[in-house]
């Protein structure tokens, strides 16, 4: 099966939502980390990461539906890299090449945080245990790092994915520029 344009066509649809969430996540975490971010901000730039402002029913919907797109980016990812071999490092456009190599690099943590994200908003909407949603958000943050290297994570993650999402757009607009 060709994963390609199913790729393309769903990460056009995602590629807002999860600029949101990858910037708002820095945003939180380096904010509180680095620079003081009060609690209060904290809360309100969580609420749009989390996309809670739309309320528990809508808010749990758009993470479902966000992140299994996620997810299905990182396995459709996966088979084009695997696919391709060592095709992976040729590529005539420099966009195409880092898309690659950035979604080949954060492949396995943006899966994770996917999954964890996912499971800690399920989680919190069917009162799992306390216990159980902080080693979901200790997975989603990259608390096993450590205090010193977390914000760290949440830097590159968050920045890569930014950088997939504007170098798959850019790929995406010039391929289907209409032919002059």
């Amino acid at each position: 099966m060709k994963f390609r344009p199913l790729h393309r066509k769903i990460s056009i649809w995602l590629a807002l939502p999860l600029l949101v969430s990858a910037m708002t996540g820095v945003a939180y975490r380096i904010g509180r980390s680095w620079f003081g971010m009060s609690s209060q901000t904290g809360g309100e730039i969580l609420s749009i990461h989390s996309w809670s402002w739309l309320g528990k029913a809508a808010s749990l919907a758009v993470i479902w539906v966000v992140g299994c797109g996620l997810l299905f980016l990182c396995g459709s990812a996966f088979q084009m890299l695997w696919s391709s071999g060592r095709q992976v490092l040729r590529s005539p456009q420099k966009n195409r090449l880092w898309h690659r190599l950035m979604g080949a690099f954060l492949l396995i943590p943006l899966a994770a945080s996917a999954i964890s994200g996912i499971a800690y908003r399920t989680g919190e909407a069917f009162d799992i245990s306390e216990d159980t949603l902080d080693l979901l958000m200790s997975i989603h943050e990259g608390d096993w790092l450590g205090k010193e290297i977390k914000p760290f994570y949440i830097l590159v993650l968050g920045l890569g994915l930014g950088l997939i999402i504007i170098s798959g757009l850019l790929l995406f607009f010039r391929k289907n520029k209409s032919p002059r």
